[in-house]
Formats: structure tokens, C-alpha cells, sequence
């Protein structure tokens, strides 16, 4: 009698990227550089999410990824280190998560029925119209709605496929970006997505929470914190893309502003297989209720091309003007514009 065969292992599948960039900051005044003990620190561009050191060679972030499939299970791991670990450890109220090494996803798949799944751990959020890999973005550079809203959850979220159309997102999470919570409320997300047409999909996406920082013997302070999040995604041609990005996020408790309101609008055209080019143009407001003036613009362009060096290696040169309005000034060149040049390089697989 034959032995029987052994048991299938998990579908196992790998990837990884490491994201470097050099910035320059063309109009960078009287001080370039800001002494820091005996170190000369390059400059720090204001109102930026990752791309954040002028005048040095940066690495943002070197990832790996490992899906492993089991049906119905499968299970998720991201982990990376870079000036992006420190970054998101940095907004994580977390006293263990810091330094340069993160793990960006962590959580179990199951499938329920064909079109439930459930996911409990760590992910991503869902809100926006960009990622935190960069080379999963069109441009290098994140959105002023990028800096604004969460990047990470911890908890569970159930995703639902009604029918080719429409699928649709309910999670329970601790909050934005804490890996453990620190009060006693949760955050709520809820999230739609409409494809109408192979070329225009529609993603509606919301989170709210009582998120103030909670003592013992005390309730949660502040007010609800509201996060509205509206992306479409249109497909114009097999070369041509157009995204258009809305936000709203109300945060009464936020000591910078009560709320920050704000649109992007990006475009990706494909030249060839080993050149495209995007552009990106938004504006944004802080408002700050009883502030001498109650409301802040923010306004940006930027454009980039994308030169592929076969299927795993991009260059990515990208010039980027960003502009304060109501006559207030960047902190770093004492300006009311800031001017960058950066040239990125992404491998990945």
C-alpha cells in the first residue's frame, strides 16, 4: 500500500522593496543647516510625510512581505526599517514602538463565505488615495491629505463583496496608528466601493472615535474625532489614470487645528514601457477656532517622471512647489514657498 502523500503546505509569496531619495531645498535662506549637538543636520522640509531630510542620501524604507495562503486562512506580514519606521513609530502612543524598524502589517485572513472575509491584526488603513510604499504610489512625494490622515490599524475589520459593483468595510480598531490603545474608546471605520464602469470606481471611507489621551479614574476626553475620505479613481485610456482625493477631518481635540479640510487631484500618463510622468496639484486648510487667523492654506505642484530600468527598478526625478497662504512662512527658510528637487530610486519585487 502506497504511503499517502504528504500534506500541501501554504502558497507562499514573497515581496520587498528598499525606497532611497536625495532632496534638495532650492530656496533654503540664510540657514540651511540647524546644529544639533556636534552634528550638522540637513535642513527638514516642512509639511511632508516621508521625504523629510534636505542635502542627504536618505534610505525611507527597505521592506520585506510574506503572504502565506491556507485556505480558507492566509496570513500577512510587513516589516521594514528606514526614516518611515521612525516616522510612524513616532505618532504610535506606544513607549515601545520607536527607532527605525516597524511591522506594518501583521494579521490573519479568513474566509467566511466566498465573498466574507475577516481580518484581525495590523493593516493598513483604508482611507486615501496613496500607500505607504512608495513605488505602489504614482508620484514620490505624499499628499497634504496623506499627512492628515491615519496610516495604521490595530484590531478587526470584516470586508464584504455584495457583487462585481460593490464591496463594502466595517472595522473596530483601537485608533490611528496605536498599537496598544490608550483609552477606553474605539475607532469605528466604515468604508464603500462603487466600481460604475472599468474606468471609474468610487471609494467613500469613514473613521470615528473618542480619541483623546485617557488618565486612570477619568473618562476619555475631547470630541469625537471624524474622518471623511472620498477617493475616485478613473481610467481614462491604457495610458491615462486621474485620482481625486477629498478629505475632511474634524479633531476638536487636535491642539494645531479643530479641523483640516482639503482636495487633490493627481494624473499618470504612460509613455512607453520604460517611461511615464505624473502630476499632482491640491490644496488644504487648517482652521483653528479663536487663532489671530482662524484659517490656514496650504497649496502644492509637483511633477515626476518615472524612468523603469526593466520590471524592478524605477528612478523617479520629481520637482515639487509647496505654498502657505495668509502670508504665513515655511520654518525652515522662513519663506512663504518651499521649493524641492528630489530624485528617488525604488527597487522592488
Amino acid at each position: 500500500m502506497a504511503p499517502a502523500a504528504p500534506a500541501a503546505g501554504p502558497k507562499i509569496t514573497w515581496g520587498g522593496l528598499v525606497d532611497t531619495y536625495y532632496m534638495y531645498l532650492f530656496n533654503k535662506g540664510s540657514a540651511p543647516n540647524t546644529l544639533v549637538g556636534a552634528l550638522n543636520t540637513p535642513t527638514t522640509p516642512n509639511v511632508r510625510q516621508f521625504d523629510v531630510a534636505t542635502n542627504s542620501a536618505s534610505l525611507s524604507l527597505a521592506a520585506l512581505t510574506v503572504n502565506a495562503a491556507m485556505d480558507p486562512v492566509a496570513f500577512q506580514l510587513d516589516m521594514g526599517y528606514g526614516t518611515t519606521g521612525a516616522i510612524i513609530n513616532s505618532v504610535n502612543n506606544s513607549p515601545t514602538a520607536q527607532g527605525n524598524f516597524i511591522i506594518l502589517q501583521a494579521y490573519g485572513t479568513i474566509t467566511v463565505l466566498p465573498q466574507l472575509t475577516l481580518d484581525f491584526g495590523k493593516f493598513y488603513t483604508t482611507a486615501g488615495a496613496e500607500v505607504v510604499p512608495a513605488n505602489k504610489n504614482w508620484l514620490y512625494s505624499r499628499s497634504f491629505l496623506f499627512f492628515n490622515i491615519p496610516l495604521l490599524h490595530t484590531g478587526a475589520r470584516a470586508n464584504f463583496k455584495v457583487n462585481d459593483q460593490l464591496s463594502l468595510q466595517a472595522s473596530l480598531v483601537n485608533g490611528w496608528n496605536d498599537d496598544p490603545d490608550f483609552n477606553a474608546w474605539k475607532t469605528v471605520g466604515l468604508s464603500a466601493t462603487f466600481t460604475a464602469s472599468p474606468m471609474a470606481a468610487f471609494t467613500a471611507t469613514t473613521y470615528f472615535g473618542k480619541e483623546g489621551a485617557q488618565v486612570a479614574a477619568a473618562d476619555t476626553p475631547g470630541d469625537m474625532r471624524l474622518l471623511v475620505d472620498v477617493v475616485a479613481a478613473l481610467t481614462l485610456s491604457d495610458k491615462l489614470g486621474v485620482n481625486i482625493n477629498v478629505d475632511y477631518v474634524k479633531a476638536p481635540d487636535n491642539v494645531s487645528a479643530n479641523y483640516f479640510i482639503g482636495a487633490a487631484a493627481m494624473a499618470r500618463f504612460v509613455i512607453n514601457e520604460h517611461l511615464n510622468v505624473a502630476a499632482r496639484g491640491e490644496w488644504g486648510r487648517n482652521h483653528t477656532d479663536g487663532a489671530p487667523e482662524p484659517n490656514q492654506d496650504l497649496m502644492e505642484g509637483t511633477a515626476m517622471v518615472g524612468i523603469d530600468v526593466g520590471k524592478n527598478f524605477e528612478l523617479r526625478p520629481e520637482f515639487r512647489f509647496d505654498h502657505r497662504g495668509q502670508d504665513a512662512v515655511f520654518g525652515n527658510n522662513g519663506k512663504s514657498d518651499q521649493i524641492t528637487g528630489t530624485l528617488a530610486a525604488l527597487t522592488y519585487f
